[in-house]
């Protein structure tokens, strides 16, 4: 598997994310493990119930997943669907997804957590033995405490699995604080109650993007730090030269608390994330339905053309690529998820090379 030279950016099974994925350099790729969620089913506001049925969701999923992102490994986690929910077959949901997934010729692994329903649980058992790829153990912030080397010792031994076959990642979500010292030592007693199992890889994942991008702040610009970065590479620093670098993992440009909103009651503000070396940049419009999408153009823009410049050219990644169009003319201003894709994969692409720089690995992509 992996080790702290990796990536790993959770990322929901969304249009906009994967198509950034699939976009990735080659090479980019190689150096990325990405955790999908898998969302829920959709929200029709008008008859108050789901948009269509989970076997609709689910359909194709396999199919989807290896058309982008082929036989690479990713950790598949279902985190807001129900615990217990099956299709009309009867079959637990992550059981359908993983047989998708192996009958397309995906190397998927199965995530859990410690408070997961017994059903969830169950399917994730049967996957472990069926599939042959390991296991990922996500922890959260809360299951840290006196309990915790017994209750996940517990799963384990559930699971019915090696422990050099668990992949685990310390997820501590939106939970990141900005003031350095705080954040390195809450990770710091994170990993002094893990980092001695022979874990097949050990990942620590939080992300300080913002949950809201008001306009007071952010436009027709703004900026915010990567405290999860900034945190991560010192707590790397302080670490014993003999002890475990865990790997890097984040949200990419996303926070983890954002709710699905009733498209016939808000028009929201064209925006574009742009992450730099230790913050990111937010461009912040006017509202799309309003105001439309040419919008972005003048966006793009003045990214391209910002002083002190910022930018780093079209040929860096296909976000890039596409900002520079945008701003030109040769391309369109997109639809829905075409800039938290150009987001994204800027992004990834940012991430793995910011891994790279920080650990001085040899040959960097």
């Amino acid at each position: 598997m992996f080790d702290h030279n990796h990536y790993v950016p959770v990322l929901k099974w969304r249009m906009g994310e994967y198509q950034a994925l699939m976009r990735l350099g080659e090479l980019v790729k190689d150096w990325v493990t990405p955790l999908f969620e898998i969302p829920t089913e959709g929200w029709n506001f008008e008859t108050e119930a789901p948009l269509r049925s989970l076997d609709d969701h689910l359909a194709g999923f396999g199919e989807k997943l290896f058309s982008k992102w082929g036989t690479r490994t990713c950790f598949i986690d279902s985190p807001y669907l129900d615990g217990a929910s099956v299709l009309s077959t009867g079959v637990h949901h992550m059981q359908h997804i993983f047989l998708q997934a192996k009958q397309a010729g995906c190397s998927a692994i199965p995530v859990i957590g410690l408070q997961r329903h017994p059903a969830y649980l169950g399917a994730v058992q049967f996957i472990v033995g069926s599939t042959q790829n390991g296991v990922c153990v996500r922890l959260e912030r809360d299951d840290f405490g006196p309990g915790l080397q017994s209750t996940l010792q517990s799963l384990i031994q559930a699971l019915a699995i090696p422990v050099r076959y668990v992949d685990l990642v310390v997820d501590l979500e939106a939970s990141i604080s900005e003031v350095l010292p705080i954040q390195v030592s809450t990770w710091s007693t994170c990993l002094s109650q893990v980092s001695v199992t022979p874990w097949r890889t050990l990942t620590l994942v939080g992300t300080s993007f913002p949950g809201a991008l008001g306009a007071d702040q952010y436009r027709p610009h703004g900026r915010t730090p990567r405290s999860e970065w900034l945190a991560y590479k010192e707590l790397v620093r302080q670490l014993a030269a003999s002890a475990r670098k865990p790997t890097f993992g984040d949200y990419a440009t996303s926070s983890p608390n954002t709710g699905e909103l009733d498209p016939r009651m808000v028009d929201p503000n064209a925006k574009i994330k742009y992450t730099l070396s230790d913050e990111w940049i937010v461009h912040v419009g006017k509202q799309v339905k309003r105001f439309g999408r040419g919008q972005y153009q003048a966006m793009c823009q003045g990214i391209i053309n910002a002083n002190p410049p910022y930018f780093t050219g079209p040929g860096y990644s296909w976000g890039d690529a596409y900002i520079h169009g945008c701003a030109l003319g040769s391309e369109g201003t997109g639809g829905p998820s075409t800039w938290p894709s150009v987001a994204t994969n800027h992004h990834v692409t940012k991430a793995v090379r910011d891994v790279a720089s920080f650990h001085g690995t040899s040959a960097p992509p």
